[in-house]
């Protein structure tokens, strides 16, 4: 009879997967009772797109576009959902959760598959799983492309892990179709080849001819697939924020320190981050922001040959945060959902300080379980308390409005009666009458009502007690504006201007403004600093056609005389 030492019951790897599928379940059970909200109800419960799966509508469907994406397989997959569910989005919800419950398992499996122990992998994963910055990916129907194209990057990356043990053209292929599928989820799945070569170096301690020319393929398909979404779609019409990729680059450095803060202690998540565009390098926070990244940069490259995993991760948190850092401009500067991939690389290096801090004190070793099972029950806490948010369309308003005055009242989450939002927030107010958004945010929606005196009243509240902000400086001069008061809006859009120098809207309404006073020079250089920003905006050419007429009037009001 073998003398063999059973392993604890606490490593079983069936074990382990069955926590993280019962705690992600319990954690997200809430979102399946989840109504349409934001956008979900014009790109799917409205969109005739995904009403046939007939053969011949099938084309159609794998060439439109997902404005401004062309992401056909999230397209196929919520036809798929609408074939079996129609209109009720409970469908949509278990699918979207059975898919980061996949996402999950497999991240476990990745991290077994690279010779982490079952333990870091099991508390990595569960994190993973559990934590509340995903929310907005899973909860929300219309992310079913984060979701999605996670698993396809997942499973084209095993392939691969397979193909750098044995290289066969079948696991090859393979890896190709998974990466391909993964791309024609989300594009930024892109940066798979960046990975594999970062694999190669780190694990496999070399980097061959071989390893480069297997990139190849997938850098031609990623390229050509990037185009089509740059260049296909006539509506791709994003701008670079404030007119300049320089504004876009150093606005978006200062966001990393704060995914990074989001990673490490996941409160105050919000549905819209407002993120100050930033006009010089020299800023502090622009500063600080660049430094760090480089020095993470740096870090990576040396640890690449020194301790090469631990360059894997850290590689991994910037490469796959780097598309979502407006390289290519899109609109949202800061989100939870950009996150969802990035977030596997500084877990892992947690999971490893941890290991690293038992070997130097083993007597650390009896309170790691009883730490990472208080942050595991946290995160769960704070997902289940986060679910909520995307229930419906009030209360994914509510969360907007109640976190940050960069909104207007016609926000698309609000609802047609506006009864219910300004309860809600005379109701913050009562509780903290010194928040500046809050006023703000009353002051928009009694200026989308047509209250303008009230708008003015609360707004100039809110401006007294936020002078710094440039979303309340720009909303009270455009109530001034309304208000036939054009002098104070100048003097309030002005600092605007100051505040957020990059604000197309500040620097169009000041036109406005100054159009009204008759001082067409100024009007001419604010409106071409709008265009210099936002070219091709809807609201432009009728502020520049005023403008216009007001030179020919004073140019004929001059010949006259």
């Amino acid at each position: 009879m073998r003398n063999e030492a059973r392993r604890p019951w606490w490593t079983s790897q069936a074990l382990h997967v069955g926590v993280i599928v019962l705690l992600t379940i319990v954690a997200y059970a809430g979102s399946l009772h989840g109504q349409w909200v934001s956008d979900d109800t014009v790109s799917i419960a409205e969109n005739p797109l995904l009403r046939s799966l007939a053969p011949a509508d099938l084309p159609r469907l794998l060439t439109a576009f997902d404005p401004p994406n062309y992401i056909p397989l999230k397209v196929l997959s919520l036809a798929i959902d609408y074939h079996l569910f129609g209109g009720d989005p409970t469908g949509y919800h278990v699918v979207n959760l059975l898919l980061h419950v996949a996402n999950a398992l497999l991240v476990y499996l990745l991290l077994l598959r690279l010779g982490e122990s079952a333990a870091a992998a099991f508390a990595v994963a569960l994190l993973w799983a559990v934590h509340p910055v995903h929310v907005e990916s899973v909860a929300w129907i219309s992310e079913r492309k984060n979701v999605l194209s996670m698993l396809f990057f997942l499973l084209a990356l095993l392939a691969y892990l397979r193909f750098s043990d044995r290289p066969r053209l079948g696991t090859y292929v393979l890896v190709f179709v998974l990466f391909v599928c993964a791309l024609l989820t989300k594009i930024n799945t892109i940066v798979l080849p960046a990975i594999t070569i970062a694999y190669e170096v780190a694990w496999r301690f070399r980097l061959r001819g071989r390893d480069v020319v297997a990139t190849l393929p997938m850098l031609a398909a990623g390229a050509f697939l990037a185009w089509i979404n740059l260049h296909g779609n006539p509506s791709h019409g994003a701008n670079w924020h404030g007119g300049s990729v320089w504004v876009t680059l150093r606005t978006s450095s200062t966001v990393v320190p704060r995914y990074v803060g989001l990673v490490l202690l996941p409160v105050g998540l919000q549905t819209y981050y407002a993120v100050p565009l930033r006009a010089s390098w020299l800023e502090p926070g622009v500063l600080a922001s660049t430094l760090a990244i480089a020095a993470a940069a740096v870090s990576a490259i040396v640890l690449a040959w020194r301790r090469r995993r631990a360059g894997f991760w850290i590689i991994w948190f910037l490469v796959t945060l780097a598309p979502m850092l407006n390289l290519v401009p899109f609109p949202a500067l800061m989100a939870d959902r950009y996150l969802y991939m990035p977030l596997v690389g500084p877990l892992v290096l947690l999971a490893w300080a941890v290991e690293a801090l038992v070997r130097r004190v083993p007597r650390a070793s009896t309170a790691v379980p009883i730490v990472t099972g208080a942050a595991v029950v946290a995160c769960t806490l704070l997902t289940i308390w986060r679910v909520p948010v995307f229930h419906d369309n009030f209360h994914l308003w509510a969360d907007w409005a109640l976190t940050t005055s960069y909104i207007s009242a016609d926000h698309p989450y609000a609802g047609p009666s506006r009864v219910r939002e300004q309860e809600l927030l005379r109701d913050a107010i009562a509780r903290d009458g010194t928040s500046g958004p809050l006023h703000n945010n009353l002051g928009a929606i009694a200026f989308e009502e047509g209250r303008i005196a009230d708008a003015v009243a609360e707004l100039s509240r809110a401006y007294a007690l936020a002078p710094h902000d440039p979303a309340i400086a720009l909303n009270l001069g455009r109530a001034y504006l309304f208000a036939g008061q054009p002098q104070a809006a100048v003097r309030t859009l002005e600092d605007a201007v100051r505040l957020e120098p990059p604000s197309y809207y500040a620097h169009l309404n000041l036109a406005r403004a100054y159009v009204l006073l008759g001082d067409a020079p100024r009007a001419r250089v604010a409106v071409t600093t709008a265009r210099t920003i936002r070219p091709t905006w809807a609201d432009l050419p009728a502020v520049e056609a005023a403008v216009a007429r007001l030179e020919q009037q004073q140019r004929a009001a001059t010949a006259g005389s």
